[in-house]
């Protein structure tokens, strides 16, 4: 019996024991121990990111075109009436100045009929006068005199007239400029009409060329500009916009534009082509990587990092320049976009920058 009595002392006091050791009150003290470290695990996760920082860039815009030369005044000399050359002054590549004989027809009866107009005004003013100093006395009618002042106008008509048909035997420079190639001689018959020669002034040359519509807000008169041409290379040469077309073509969707190139030395030639570039300064944009861009449904958006959290900021497109991208947006010179680890990011979502920003 007594034996019984101590296997039970026994048994209870392991209970006991057991119980002081892991029961409530240990696993009270161990919880209260653990609990710190549950607090640690429970504090946000910072999503890693690569970021640049964000920098400013003008978008200036240089289009190069090919235009078409022209002189910057150019006539075809044609004779007013027909006739014989006596003379030719005309020579490809001459240089002439305004108001130079370049070609006289024959014009002997034209000075004829300008001597006889002469006599005859003269006859007819005497005429005139002596009738006017007749009715003064009263020997002669009015009628009279009226008819022998007819006869005067007339005649000064008549000479104006002669004078007038001997001016068109003469082809005169109309302005500076070079005569091109002829095909008459001293000697030959021109018709009324006919094409004799070409006639340029190259002072400067005036160069055409087409450009999309959407530039037509940003080209202006007196815009500066640079030519290139294959007749003169390793050469460019500067002018200006003159004159810009008021309609665009509706089939090219494009604005015709004239620019006015001086030559001095004479290096130019009308007919060449020329390669036009024009500078369009434009406004100033955030210059962005492309990887920082992130396209969504229906818009454009960057990460961008402050406080070490992220948040989404809308942007627009506005081009592409050099790998990098200009954007149009809240953003300002030196921020930091993410441009690595994009994926899992949302907007407050802590980040942690990994390297310096490129």
């Amino acid at each position: 019996m007594w034996k019984q009595c101590a296997i039970a002392a026994v048994i209870i006091a392991v209970g006991v024991g057991v119980w002081t050791q892991f029961g409530p009150a240990s696993s009270a003290t161990g919880s209260a121990i653990e609990q710190p470290d549950r607090k640690k695990k429970k504090r946000p996760r910072q999503a890693p990111v690569i970021v640049a920082a964000v920098e400013t860039a003008a978008d200036n815009l240089t289009v190069e075109v090919v235009g078409t030369g022209r002189a910057k005044r150019s006539v075809v000399l044609r004779s007013e009436t027909d006739g014989k050359i006596a003379k030719l002054a005309l020579a490809p590549g001459k240089r002439f100045s305004g108001g130079d004989v370049l070609v006289q027809l024959a014009s002997r009866e034209a000075v004829l009929a300008v001597n006889l107009s002469k006599a005859r005004l003269a006859e007819a003013v005497r005429s005139r006068d002596r009738f006017t100093k007749l009715q003064r006395r009263g020997n002669v009618a009015a009628a009279r005199l009226d008819e022998a002042r007819t006869a005067a106008e007339v005649a000064r008509l008549e000479l104006a007239q002669a004078r007038q048909r001997l001016t068109t035997r003469s082809i005169r420079a109309p302005f500076d400029g070079v005569a091109g190639l002829t095909e008459v001689e001293v000697g030959a018959w021109v018709d009324t009409g006919i094409a004799i020669a070409r006639y340029d002034d190259r002072s400067a040359i005036v160069v055409e060329f087409d450009l999309p519509e959407a530039l037509l807000e940003r080209v202006s008169l007196g815009m500066p500009l640079a030519v290139t041409t294959p007749s003169a290379a390793r050469q460019s040469f500067t002018g200006m916009v003159a004159a810009v077309d008021n309609r665009v073509d509706a089939v090219s969707r494009s604005i015709r534009v004239r620019a006015e190139v001086p030559n001095p030395d004479d290096q130019l030639r009308p007919g060449a082509s020329y390669i036009v570039r024009l500078n369009f300064p434009g406004k100033t944009y955030a210059r962005t990587p492309e990887l920082a861009v992130q396209y969504s449904r229906s818009s454009l958006h960057v990460w961008r990092v402050a406080d070490d959290k992220v948040e989404r900021v809308p942007v627009r497109l506005v081009r592409r320049l050099d790998g990098a991208v200009l954007v149009d947006g809240d953003l300002a010179a030196g921020d930091l976009v993410v441009i690595e680890g994009t994926q899992r990011l949302r907007p407050g979502v802590a980040v942690q920058v990994l390297g310096d920003a490129r």
